[in-house]
Parts: C-alpha cells; structure tokens; sequence
C-alpha cells in the first residue's frame, strides 16, 4: 500500500510531463521527439517541432565496428562512434534533422516535408 501511491504519483507526473506541447504540436506522439532548431540564415530564428525519429546512428553516437545490429547514417563506423563522411558535415543535416531544402541534407538525402530521409 505505501508502495503503491508513490507509483501511482510517479505515474501521473510521467503522463503529465509527456503529455505537454512540443512548439506548435500538443505533444509528440510514439516515435517522435521534440527537437529545437536554431537557424541563423537569412535571419535568426528558433524553431521548436516534433521530428520522427532518425533510422540510423548520427555522427559520433556509438556503434560496432565491423557490424551489428545498429548503423550509422554516415555508413562509417570507427573506433566505436559513427564517423562523418560527407564533406558538408557539420553543415548538414543527419536523417530525420530539419532541413529547408535538399542541399541542406547530408549524404545526398531528400528534404521531405521538412526532415531529411535517408536514400
């Protein structure tokens, strides 16, 4: 019984702060995270949405060397951190960043309804 209210407390403070707005958007929802994207061409501007969640590893998460079950974006893995491959990284948007465009896309990547999507 006194376990049982702190959880149920727990419970309830989860769903709220889960429950509250991303931006414009009420909440994200399942797959999607809140991001906040600050761009400063032409003018500065702070963009607050919720994006999908990317496919794949972005440079400098963690992963194996010589495969396994994750991958990174970049298809370079080394010394256990995905590594950059396009020559626009950092200036460059990773599968499921925010983009304009499609040269804002690293790996010759599609800008779709304002995210990149991996190829």
């Amino acid at each position: 019984m006194h376990v049982a209210k702190p959880f149920a407390l727990l419970l309830v403070n989860l769903a709220v702060a889960n429950a509250t707005g991303c931006g414009d958007a009420q909440a994200c929802i399942g797959t999607e995270t809140c991001i906040t994207v600050t761009r400063t061409a032409p003018t500065k501007t702070t963009i607050t949405t919720c994006a999908p969640t990317p496919t794949c590893l972005r440079i400098y998460q963690g992963c194996t060397s010589g495969g396994g079950t994750e991958f990174c974006c970049s298809g370079y893995c080394a010394a256990t951190k995905c590594r950059p491959t396009d020559p626009k990284w950092p200036n460059c948007q990773e599968d499921m960043g925010y983009c304009e465009c499609d040269s804002e896309c690293c790996y010759n990547n599609k800008c779709v309804d304002n995210f990149c999507r991996k190829r």
